[in-house]
């Protein structure tokens, strides 16, 4: 009998955060109405005001399909044309996954937004709130943005503005829909964990070790001294 294998860590963090956003799900299935304290905490940061224009400007990247996609595609085009094709691959399956898989959730839990007699709304959303759909596509896409900046760019500056950029992107579009009235406390925790699951099931490509400072391994042999002399 051959012995099981242990799951790696990647495989653990993924079905750890999957699993909990779960847990999530159920719980606002059972109770699917805001609860007092998700409120008392949407208020509090809504008291905030000097965060209002920053995150705006944090959640407008999402705020649209089209514009999510096109820049999906910019990214994408960019990295493909610099070599990273799998990469590109990636991240575009990364992102288009996340978007569709939060569709299919938000019908299944189908949770109401915040309404404007119980917190200010500062954006008009359209649909069902949980979980957030900002989060889940932040995470899963400019989440695994950063892990490629991260694994495959050599250090500087380029390397920096991609990982600075993509932490202050995943790190407080959370808050942002909160702060703008657009979704829940458990909507955005899950969204964090399901964006997680998600790019942790496919984004492997992104990180694995294959070529630090170059993308010439993912050329044919008769391109690789031209592509190499490019990086250079």
């Amino acid at each position: 009998m051959k012995p099981l294998r242990v799951l790696s860590l990647r495989h653990q963090l993924g079905l750890a955060a999957g699993l909990a956003a779960l847990a999530m799900s159920g719980l606002v299935l059972a109770h699917p109405q805001p609860w007092a304290w998700e409120l008392a905490l949407t208020r509090q940061v809504q008291g905030w005001m000097w965060l209002h224009t920053p995150l705006q400007v944090i959640s407008w990247p999402g705020n649209d399909v089209l514009r999510q996609g096109l820049l999906m595609l910019l990214v994408c085009s960019l990295l493909a044309r610099h070599g990273w094709r799998r990469e590109a691959r990636t991240l575009a399956v990364a992102g288009s996954g996340a978007f569709l898989l939060n569709l299919g959730l938000k019908a299944l839990v189908a949770r109401t937004r915040p309404a404007a007699d119980a917190v200010q709304l500062y954006v008009t959303a359209n649909g069902w709130s949980f979980p957030s759909g900002h989060v889940m596509f932040y995470t899963a896409f400019y989440g695994g943005l950063g892990g490629f900046a991260c694994w495959k760019l050599p250090p500087g500056s380029r390397r920096t503005v991609i990982l600075s950029l993509c932490a202050i992107l995943v790190g407080l579009v959370g808050l942002s829909r909160i702060f703008l009235g657009a979704h829940w406390l458990l909507d955005v925790v899950a969204g964090y964990g399901f964006g997680l699951a998600w790019l942790l099931a496919v984004g492997a490509p992104l990180w694995q070790a294959d070529g630090l400072a170059s993308p010439a391994a993912h050329t044919t042999p008769s391109a690789a001294p031209r592509q190499v002399e490019h990086h250079r």
